[in-house]
């Protein structure tokens, strides 16, 4: 019976959660540039402090994106009286 339940997680909704992190990486590292205190060090210690902190609030927003689709997922099945 289990089988018959919609998939919580589809190959569209995760190629859309893909895309957006990505964009919010590319849009951090270029936010992030201005903040990161190695000016002296160069460029590139300039970018891959940027990109390395980036990296973390990218990977915040992937899982905050997944868990939310899971969640408006399983609430937008309809639910069983027996199940309550």
């Amino acid at each position: 019976m289990d089988n018959l339940k919609p998939k919580l997680v589809t190959t569209r909704g995760a190629i859309i959660d893909v895309v957006l992190t990505v964009i919010f990486f590319l849009w951090m590292t270029t936010v992030l540039k201005k903040h990161v205190p190695w000016e002296e060090a160069g460029a590139t210690a300039v970018l891959l402090g940027a990109a390395y902190c980036s990296l973390c609030l990218s990977s915040v927003l992937w899982m905050a994106l997944s868990l939310f689709r899971v969640t408006l997922a399983d609430q937008m099945l309809p639910k069983s009286p027996d199940q309550r």
